[in-house]
This record gives C-alpha cells, structure tokens and sequence, in this order.
C-alpha cells in the first residue's frame, strides 16, 4: 500500500512541475528544485517497498513503522505542494486568494512553503539512510518474506490423489465441465478454466471433475500440478511429465533434462501424440500463462487443459474459444450440508445445535472455505455452551480461526489475503476504499468511479471502471445490476468476508477508518487519519466530541451514512474549520427516517477553506439548503450533489454560486427550487452556461435556469429536464449537445398535455436513451421520428389515450422498452406483424385498464425477458408470445387470477418467477 501511496505522490509532483505551475514562478526562489529533491528521494525509497511492506506483513513491527513512516511523508509532501499549487492558481487568476472566514487576505508567504517541503525532505533523508540498517533489499522475492511465500506455498500445494470430502456443489455444474472436456472436435473447448474469488472451492471443483469416471475413461493421460505464485516453466513441465509418462526408463530421463528448451518439446511432443488431460492448479495471472504456454499445442489429439484461478482473463487470454465456468456461492441448503460433514452433533442436543449451526453458517456467506473453517472449531466444541460461545464471535473466528503453525496458512484471512497481496500497487487503493460501505450495501458504480477519482487513485473516471473490472476479474468485487444497453455494470457489492478484509488491510495499511457508532467501543484515536467512514442510527451531532480526536488537518475524506439527522449545522463548521485538506465529503442517509422539523441545513461559510475538495454531496437529505458564497473557492469542485426526496427547497440565489464552480462534471440538483422574498431582486433565471466541463445534469428546471445554455454544455452526456405548470417559455429547439446519450424528461403536477415538447426534443436526434415522464406525449406520433437510434424507452404517467405499440414499433433499434405506471390508460393494446424486430427486454406494468394484449406473428421475435406487474384487469396471455423462442426470462408479480390462469395453461412456470 505504501508503495502505492509513493508512485501517486511522485507521478503528482512531476505532473506539477511539467504543466509549469511551479516551474513558471520564477520568483519562488529554490521551490522547484525542492520539489524535484523530494521527487527524486521518494524514486529511490520506492525501490525497496515491495521487500519493506511484504516483511511488514510477516510480523516485522520495526519495518512497518518505517512504512508506515515513509507513507505519512509523502502524504504530507502532495499536501504541502498541492496546497501552494491551488493558492498561487487562486492568486494568479485574482490578484488575491478569494477572502474565506478566518482566510488569509494577504499574499501567500512563499519561504514558508520552502520550509515545510525541506523539513519533509530531511524525513525522508533519513529514512532512505536507515535502509541499509534494515537490511531491505530491493529484490523482494528474497530474504525472510521468500521463505515465508515459499512455505505458504508448500502447504497450500494441492495433490490429485488426496480425496475431497468438502463438496456440495450442484451436479448440473460438475456434468458441465465434464460435458465440456469430453466433447469431440472442434465442438470443445481446449482450455477450461474454473475462476472466482479464493475459498470459492475452485480445486476441490476441479477434483472432481479429474476423477469424474467419464473423464477418466475419455483421456489416455493424466497430470495434476500445483502452479501458485512461485514457480519455474521448467518444474511445471518437468512435473507435468512426469504424471504423463509411465515408462520408468523415460521418466529416468525427464529427471535429468535441465534445459527449458527441451522440456518445453517434449512435453509439446506427448500432449500431441496422446489424449491428455493436465490441470494446472492455482495460475494467478496472465503472464503466468505466456510462461508456460511454449509446452501446450494446439493440439488435434483431443489433449486438454483445466485451469483454476482467481482470475477470469486467464482462461480468456489462454484459449478465445475456451469455456469459463464460475461456481456459485452455495445457498442455504447446502451451506448447511457442508457444514454437517465438519461439525460434530450430540445426539442429545441435535436440536439446539442445529439451531445454532445454521445461525452461524449465514455469517459465512455460501462460501465453502469459510463454512469448512467454521466446522473445523465446532468439531471440536461438544457442548451447546461451547457452540454458543463460539456464535458470539463467529465472524472473527472464522476470519482469523484459532490456528497455529501449518494450519495459519488456510484460515479466511489467509487464503483471501493472497489475492489482495498479489494487486498491483495501484489497485490497492481502489480494493481498500470499497469497505467504506456498509455490508450489504449496493454500490452505484458511478458514484464509486467519482469517489476513487476524486481520491487521486485514478486519473479519470473510464479508468476508475477499467480498475473495478480488474477487481471483478480477480473475483474480489461482485456484480450487481447491469445496464440494460451496453451491459456495464451500474452497481457492485464485496462478500462480507472480503470486506472483513477490507476492514482489517484498512486498518493494518492506516488507510482508513471505519466507525459504527450503533457498537460500542468503536472509537477513534489521536492519530493521522486520512479517511473516515461513519454509520450511526444516532443524531450524527452526538459523535463530535469523539470526530474531534483525528489530529488536525489529515482527514482528505468524511462519509456518513446515517439514518437520522436533526440538526448538522453544529457538525459541519468544526468539521470545515480542524479538515481542510478533505477532498470528498459525503452525507447519505440510508434508512429512509426523515429529519423531520427543525432548522435549515445552512452549510457554513467555512467550507470555503476546502479548496481541495472534489466531491460535495448531500444526498436524500431532508432538509432546505442555503448554499454560502464562499463556495467560490471550491476550485477543485468536480461532483456537486444535492439531490433531495419530498418538496425540499433550495433558496434560489443562494445557487447563484453553482454558476462560478468551473470544474464541475456532475451536478445533482434538488428537484424543487422554490423563490424566496430574498430573490425578488435578482435575476429571474440562473446561468448555467460557463460550466464547460459538465457531463451530468440532473433536475434542470426550465423556470429557473436559461435553456439555451444547454447549447453551450457540448460535454454533456446525460440531462434530466424538469417541467411543471410553471413553465412559461417555450421549449424550442436548440442547438444541441452532440455527446448527450441519456435523456429524462419529467413533468410535475402538470394537469395538461404540453404541447410545446416537440421542437425542443428534435434537437437531441442522436439519444439512445430516453425516458417520458408526464402528460407531454399524448402526440406520440409527432416524436417518435425524432429519435431514430434510440435503444431504451421508458414511459409513464402518460395517461396515453391510443394504443402506442404501433408508433413505438417503428423505432427499429430499440432493445428496451418500459411501459409502465398510467403510461396508457386504453383497454387494448397490439404488436403488430413484424414489428419491434430488435426489442429484447420489455416491462409492462401499472396500466390498470388494460384488459386485452394481443402480439401478432413475427412481432417481438428476439424478445428475451419479459416483466408484468400490477396490471390486473388483463385476461390472458398473448398466445403469440408462446412461439417466440428466445423469451427465456418471464417475470409475473400481483397479476390478476385469469391471467395467471390462461399463463399456466399456455406457458406453465418453467422460465417464469411469479408473485
């Protein structure tokens, strides 16, 4: 991890002096030069990281000061100079750096940065002088932390001949791989590999299927070898042959090749001449793979090769054409199953202990390691006492075990620790911050990519997702939700145990700090913190006394979840006042609990001094705002989000300030922006204009901001409008943000249609998704031709008088469509002949008048999912739907008894959840 702090600091440091901004102050006398030393000593300290934190992690608490020393120094420098960079930035395009409460109004005093950046400079001195005391070399695959890998690989090495009892995965999941490796041809695939996160039971899988009988009886020839992390070709190949070759005067003779060379060809020579089977056990990453790829043809004998690895791109990056297969978490059933075979029962207390097991065995997340560690200590507690004893602390005991000597190596921490140890530097950071989140939390991915760049671990948000599919790769991060376009993944989560990790790397790497005020003893202590994140069910008002105890300034990021609040503007300006360094600070409530009455939140003046932060966000926040002006200084503002639930007010000229924050690329504005006497003297609308660098712009009201500035946002990639009955202006059409994609137009107790739509959404041709919230389309017909590369659809609150199908089976692209919620208000609706030709997913739900749906031949041929709810009054279900032969999802949810009915005589429930 430290590593990773170091490279960020020096790629920062150099990217500074390369765009001049420290270079150019010519009268900043040596401050350059200072830099670069600082630069240039951070170089050589991180030649030797990698031996210092794998040593550190081993135990050695001396070396782990100095890590954790040489962190808190290059921290500090990025502070320094990044402070100084935004100053002179401020003072150049002022004169003076903008006046904040308690700011500085006089010009910056330039010796003093000089000052701070050689008192670091002689820390980090000094620190690179002890290295030799230390013995820290710059190979880390020697010394101490080698022997320890290379005795962890030892005990974890997996033998084909040793019997698994620990195997409860489903037979349809076994027989596939079987299937797979036993085809003919070309119909086969010739690598296969098993990947997910470790402790997923990917060896005992692959045990399995080796001794499976009609494998055996398919391959002439079997090898089983253990790869890991450490390995050489030549032993993989050596040892492939061996398992290989039965004549003893040919294995004689494979003993004593030394050269790779040969090995390589001999090897190459059998897989070609016989039907072989090899599984190459525990291959963490692609290179690997490239290593030992020279001994494995292309073979036509039908020879082929089971992979199992962490990591999904080595089985696509050995074979394009092989099969990937990963095993499931396993369920409750038989998570209780597994867990049977290791522990052991009293007859006398069955019941009990029963009761208990299966309490315990949902902490442990359907992942087979952990179940399997968790039966190893019940087998040996023979009392209910003793298994009630252990349910008071299962999740650490199952973690950490209670494991001494060999045993140490497979413990939860252990095995899952393997795959955090081997991330690249850059990609620790991004693991790490994901514990931020409660368990079981849904990450948005978005926001997460907003929040890892606004941290500096990636330099822009397409790389933040490149990152988050390394993680997924690596089985470390799970998919949620995917978009329904592209199939990008919008929300995420981490397994309970990984993020128990999180929690523990986090605190061992002083990373970050996770507080949940609802347990007792959290507590936070004197010391350098650099990010918090906070849970609590109390007034979050309560905590400041012990938020107070992070020493001054070192806080760069503040999250809160809360489920209640009433009243954070006691919170805030001592917050704003001890971290002015915080880049990201975030309030969400997640609970749904309202503040209810109370006073304004009004964000005090302070948050002016933040001229570091990135992201600012309140969201689902119940309370009315009032923005400060100084505001202003949040230069470095990127994500401004104020999202709000209910008829939350925002006084209109305190949003005066959105206008001057330059660096904006989100903006989340709440839905309601009400006028106050205070604004009667100002300008009728806000400009939005001078925001050249937004992406998203959310809840854009045309009563209080100038539409034609949406011409000027050429950047613009998504835009939600607002319209209610107070929208006087026209909506013409203008000159349109050629990047935008994503378009939402919604409507707010709006009695009438508005005919006035039209012109405005003829300036957006080239959406791909849309979404029509409100009486605004009841000329359906004169929009639709507007948006011939539309992909998604979603309407409603319409009250659509016709049957829309026919229109909307013009739009020749569309894959996705949602007609949902008094989206129509008639009794009939068909698809006609041949229509809807690319359409895949569709949602029909809501429409309570609905009576009759028919869908002629050749209509909605590539359908592949369908979604009904609530639309009780329809009868039956179209019998045109039953010869579409790629529906393969059907969703059914508070349907009405005929529907039901006529659905259970044509289709039954065999690719169907209803409810």
């Amino acid at each position: 991890m430290a590593e990773a702090v170091v490279s960020f600091v020096i790629q920062k440091l150099g990217e500074l002096v390369m765009d001049g901004l420290i270079a150019e102050a010519k009268f900043l006398l040596g401050v350059k030069e200072k830099v670069e030393d600082a630069k240039q000593e951070l170089k050589m300290i991180r030649c030797f990281l990698k031996d210092a934190d794998a040593r550190a992690r081993n135990g050695d608490e001396t070396l782990a000061l100095w890590v954790e020393q040489i962190t808190d120094a290059a921290y500090d420098l990025d502070d320094v100079v990044s402070t100084f960079v935004l100053k002179q930035e401020a003072a150049a395009t002022n004169g003076v750096v903008h006046k904040v409460v308690g700011g500085i109004k006089r010009p910056i005093k330039l010796h003093k940065v000089g000052s701070e950046i050689d008192k670091i400079f002689n820390r980090l001195s000094k620190l690179n002088q002890s290295l030799q005391s230390y013995g820290i070399l710059r190979d880390n695959n020697v010394g101490d932390a080698s022997s320890s890998n290379q005795r962890r690989n030892d005990l974890r090495r997996t033998y084909a001949h040793v019997p698994e009892d620990d195997f409860v995965e489903n037979e349809g999941g076994m027989m596939e791989l079987v299937t797979q490796l036993t085809k003919e041809g070309n119909s086969g695939s010739q690598v296969v590999s098993i990947h997910g996160m470790g402790g997923l039971g990917k060896t005992t899988l692959a045990k399995r299927v080796y001794r499976h009988k009609q494998v055996r009886n398919d391959f002439n020839c079997f090898a089983w070898v253990f790869v890991s992390q450490q390995f050489t070709p030549k032993d993989i190949w050596k040892g492939v042959l061996l398992d290989l070759v039965s004549d003893p005067s040919k294995k004689e003779e494979i003993r004593k090749m030394e050269r790779q060379e040969k090995l390589a060809e001999k090897l190459y020579d059998v897989l070609q001449e016989q039907k072989c089977l090899v599984v190459l056990d525990d291959v963490w990453n692609t290179d690997d793979w490239d290593r030992l790829k020279a001994g494995f043809p292309k073979t036509t004998s039908g020879s082929k090769i089971l992979i199992t690895t962490r990591r999904r791109d080595v089985g696509e990056h050995a074979d394009t054409r092989g099969f990937l297969y990963q095993p499931r978490h396993l369920d409750d059933v038989a998570s209780w199953e597994l867990l049977k075979k290791k522990a052991r029962f009293r007859r006398g207390d069955y019941e009990v202990m029963e009761k208990l097991g299966k309490y315990m065995v949902k902490c442990c997340g359907g992942l087979p390691l952990a179940i399997v560690v968790l039966g190893g200590l019940l087998s040996t507690k023979h009392t209910v006492d003793e298994w009630e004893a252990v349910k008071q602390n299962v999740k650490e005991l199952i973690n950490k075990g209670q494991c001494i000597g060999e045993q140490e190596y497979n413990t939860v921490f252990a095995v899952l620790g393997l795959s955090y140890d081997e991330l690249p530097y850059d990609l620790k950071p991004c693991f790490l911050h994901l514990a931020n989140f409660p368990e079981d939390y849904e990450i948005n991915v978005k926001e997460l990519c907003r929040l890892w760049t606004a941290e500096d671990f990636v330099p822009a948000e397409d790389e933040a997702r490149k990152y988050l599919m390394a993680l997924v790769d690596r089985g470390m991060v799970q998919v949620g939700q995917r978009s329904s376009i592209v199939g990008r993944i919008k929300t995420c989560r981490i397994h309970d145990l990984m993020r128990d990790l999180c929690l523990e790397k986090a605190k061992m790497e002083n990373f970050f700090h996770h507080i949940n005020f609802q347990v007792s003893g959290d507590s936070l202590s004197n010391s350098k913190i650099r990010r918090l994140a906070v849970q609590s069910n109390n007034n979050i008002v309560d905590e400041q006394p012990r938020l107070t105890n992070i020493r001054k300034r070192c806080l760069r990021s503040f999250l809160c979840f809360a489920s209640t609040v009433e009243d954070c503007n006691d919170l805030m300006k001592p917050l704003f006042n001890r971290f002015n360094m915080l880049r990201v600070f975030k309030f969400e409530f997640i609970s749904g609990k309202g503040g209810g009455k109370g006073p304004d939140l009004r964000i005090p003046e302070e948050i002016g001094k933040l001229i570091h932060l990135r992201l600012l966000s309140f969201k689902v926040f119940d309370k009315s705002f009032i923005l400060p002006s100084s505001m202003v200084n949040l230069r470095c503002l990127q994500t401004l989000d104020l999202r709000t639930r209910c008829d939350i007010r925002i006084e209109l000229r305190s949003m005066r300030v959105v206008s001057k924050l330059y660096a904006l690329k989100h903006l989340y504005l709440p839905f309601f922006l009400l006028r106050t006497r205070l604004d009667e003297d100002g300008p009728h609308q806000l400009r939005l204009g001078n925001l050249r660098s937004l992406e998203t712009l959310v809840n854009f009201n045309v009563d209080y901001f100038v539409l034609d500035d949406l011409s000027q946002l050429t950047k613009l990639t998504k835009l939600k409008i607002n319209l209610t009955n107070d929208t006087l202006q026209p909506l013409r059409e203008i000159n349109p943000a050629s990047n935008l994609h994503s378009l939402y137009v919604v409507t707010q107790d709006v009695g009438n249609d508005l005919k006035n739509i039209g012109p405005f959404l003829s300036s957006y041709p080239q959406i791909q998704k849309l979404l029509l919230d409100g009486r605004f389309v009841n000329s359906l017909e004169n929009i639709v031709p507007f948006f011939s590369n539309l992909v998604k659809l979603t309407m409603l609150f319409n009250y659509l008088k016709f049957d829309p199908m026919p229109i909307l089976a013009k739009l020749s692209k569309l894959r996705i469509l949602a007609l949902n919620m008094y989206s129509y208000e008639g009794k009939k609706m068909v698809c006609c002949k041949d229509g809807f030709p690319q359409l895949e997913s569709l949602s029909i739900g809501g429409l309570h008048n609905l009576e009759e749906w028919r869908v002629e031949e050749g209509a909605l041929s590539k359908l592949c999912r369908l979604e009904m709810w609530n639309c009780k009054n329809l009868k039956s279900y179209p019998d045109g739907l039953r010869n579409i032969t790629t529906l393969k999802e059907i969703k059914l949810t508070e349907m009405g008894e005929d529907f039901m009915r006529s659905f259970d005589q044509k289709v039954g429930d065999e690719d169907s959840t209803s409810g």
